[in-house]
């Protein structure tokens, strides 16, 4: 289920109880409880800490002696990408902490409580609100200690390497805590690798070594996501009489430098058509509508080229695991399309694209002739997008 965030004054109270908490751990309480209760003269702050003077230990009539349940995992990414990549290590702490599932802290944009909905594995999504949102600034920071507080988690497991969830942790006393880190940060785990995590290697390369270095398996099995069979039996009625091969085409891009553009997405839909029939399917999100209608435009508003533009995740899923092969951007869907056991081949220009491009058997990397630049995918020929496509063997 999704975290019910409180009411405005519950919220104030929260604040307060997290701050009082912070001032007891630092020996600096005062100045810390008038900052938390700074209101306009008129209005007085009535939560019990500082109507009595006494310190906060606890929240909603809780002790510290009441038992700690639960396990939380904090994979702050935004992208729906992040938490496909980080998915096998949220399974494999599920399978390792005897609860046998967690609960996940991430940002909405990963659309986590679509992605990850119906997994016995995945206990709740809570979101974490930044940028902007109830979670910004020093206040927010605060807010974040109060709600981990509050749900009274047993232990707390953060695949990033930010001080900021690892500090908060421990001021909401979570007794249990692993993580990525570092230096000074390290001194606040519970548990962690003998070895410290490397700081040059990719995040998820990272998350690996922690958990390995645990002694958990993180296993990767293809394909990672599974649509509902509901859904994918709906899927297949919907676009009955649309021909096969199904090509999945991702447009979207969350970078401008990954966007391979309209101009050649259209002719690779007119050579696509042209050369192996079938259909094509646009996936993206709301900003992509005009390059889709542009698309469909040029493609002579064929009944075989079909927009899907701003659709259910779930739904997104069932496409993508019916199509024969997608091609796309650089960005979630192609992710999210290889954790399908699609085969998917990836339009990568740029450098930070290198790792990407070899982090999934179902990923076919296609490159410009030029080299990889800042402005490398606008430099790669439909030609070579179509010779990947004929190397995955899957249309004939």
């Amino acid at each position: 289920m999704l975290f019910a965030l409180p009411p405005a004054a519950a919220d104030d109270h929260r604040l307060a109880v997290a701050l009082h908490t912070f001032g007891d751990a630092l020996g600096n309480r005062r100045r810390l409880w008038q900052a938390a209760c700074r209101r306009p003269r008129a209005t007085r702050c009535t939560c019990e800490p500082c109507a009595s003077g006494t310190t906060a230990r606890g929240f909603a009539g809780m002790s510290e002696a009441a038992v700690r349940r639960g396990v939380l995992v904090i994979q702050p990414l935004p992208g729906i990408g992040d938490m496909v990549w980080h998915l096998p290590h949220l399974l494999a702490i599920a399978r390792y902490e005897p609860e046998g599932r967690v609960s996940v802290l991430t940002k909405p944009r990963s659309l986590s409580d679509q992605l990850l909905a119906g997994l016995p594995e995945v206990a709740e999504i809570l979101w974490l609100e930044r940028k902007p949102g109830r979670h910004d600034g020093w206040r927010g920071f605060f807010r974040l200690v109060a709600d981990l507080r509050t749900r009274r988690y047993r232990k707390l497991w953060i695949l990033h390497d930010s001080g900021r969830y690892l500090v908060a942790g421990w001021l909401a006393g979570i007794p249990q805590r692993v993580g990525i880190a570092s230096g000074w940060q390290r001194l606040l785990l519970s548990d962690r690798p003998v070895e410290p995590v490397p700081r040059n290697l990719h995040t998820v390369e990272r998350a690996d070594w922690l958990l390995r270095g645990l002694s958990l398996e993180v296993r990767r099995p293809i394909p990672l996501v599974a649509p509902d069979t509901t859904r994918r039996g709906a899927i297949r009625v919907r676009f009955a009489a649309c021909p096969r091969p199904w090509l999945v085409l991702g447009i979207g891009s969350s970078e401008p430098f990954k966007q391979w553009g309209a101009e050649n997405f259209s002719a690779l839909v007119a050579a696509l058509l042209e050369r192996w029939r079938g259909s094509c399917f646009l996936l993206g999100g709301q900003a992509e509508y005009a390059m889709a209608g542009r698309i469909e435009q040029a493609a002579g508003e064929r009944e075989t080229v079909v927009a899907l533009i701003q659709q259910p995740l779930q739904e997104v899923i069932a496409v993508l695991a019916e199509a024969q092969v997608f091609i796309g951007n650089d960005t979630g869907m192609l992710n999210l399309a290889a954790a399908c056991g699609t085969a998917s081949v990836g339009l990568f220009g740029h450098p930070l694209s290198a790792w990407v491009a070899g982090s999934s058997p179902c990923i076919h990397p296609v490159y410009p002739e030029s080299g990889l630049s800042s402005d490398g995918v606008r430099h790669i020929r439909v030609t070579a997008v179509l010779e990947a496509v004929e190397r995955t063997g899957l249309l004939r």
